[in-house]
């Protein structure tokens, strides 16, 4: 079984013990095993340190499981039970977040999930696999050596992670207008003497890269790209600002674009 969600979930999962007591952490790495608790430091280290060796444990060891269930979910749905619940009564008040639970509810999101009650529930489809779409990705830019656009979408997830949504759009456009850019350039290395941007596309398209027939690209301006270009830079007073559910619907579809993209850049095929 694959773990369900993303490394940037995981850690924030960890991050959620540190409202917590060395004792909370050290009863929870028992219930994992001894493969996993005899390589955290126990006290009288800081907690900031044994939280650090846990995620450092997860890293080197992605294929960790527990009882079958993979190291990851088991960490995350942990943390999905530290979340305040609904208050039973109308006159009671639910616990304060913390701004360590506010960046896991956010990253959850990202990979699909919501917390109600304590307990984890899909918000996007099981087959869309957006942590390992976001993967996929990182390792195809490292593969081709695109380090530009990938340095982009890492300053997008991490603005997302953080709230910062103006910030996270403006990554989000830069990293697709450069990938876009990279790619033209290697289908063509002549599209290096092109502008950036529709030049470049248009290359592509010439190309067969980007598919005409499959509507990805018009040169009326009314296919799936152009318009995808249109969505990430709206005109008005203050382009890039919006809300979460606006910024991360850009993020969930342009990784998904880009991922295809260079799937088929891999492949060395056109559509």
């Amino acid at each position: 079984m694959k773990p369900l969600f993303s490394r940037r979930t995981m850690i924030a999962a960890i991050d959620m013990f540190e409202d917590k007591y060395h004792a909370d952490l050290t009863a929870f790495l028992t219930e994992l095993g001894p493969a996993v608790y005899t390589q955290i430091r126990n006290e009288p280290i800081s907690l900031k340190k044994r939280l650090s060796d846990f995620k450092q444990f997860v890293d080197q060891n992605p294929g960790s499981t527990v009882e079958g269930e993979p190291l990851v979910n088991v960490i995350v749905e942990r943390a999905a039970s530290f979340l305040p619940r609904t208050p039973e009564h109308s006159w009671s008040r639910a616990r304060p977040m913390t701004p360590a639970m506010e960046t896991f509810i956010r990253v959850l999101d990202f990979d699909g999930y919501a917390v109600t009650d304590g307990m984890l529930r899909r918000t996007l489809p099981t087959d869309i696999g957006l942590p390992e779409t976001e993967s996929e990705l990182m390792q195809l830019m490292t593969k081709y050596g695109l380090d530009t656009p990938k340095g982009h979408l890492q300053q997008a997830l991490d603005a997302h992670a953080r709230a910062n949504w103006a910030g996270a759009n403006g990554q989000i456009r830069t990293f697709f207008d450069a990938l876009l850019d990279a790619i033209a350039e290697r289908v063509d290395p002549s599209a290096a003497t092109l502008a950036t941007g529709q030049p470049r596309r248009a290359k592509l398209a010439s190309h067969g890269f980007l598919s005409v027939p499959l509507n990805e690209w018009a040169d009326d301006g009314k296919g799936f790209i152009n318009g995808l270009v249109r969505r990430l830079h709206p005109a008005g007073p203050h382009p890039g600002l919006s809300d979460e559910d606006d910024s991360t619907f850009r993020l969930h579809t342009v990784l998904l674009t880009t991922t295809l993209l260079l799937r088929r850049l891999d492949r060395g095929l056109n559509p």
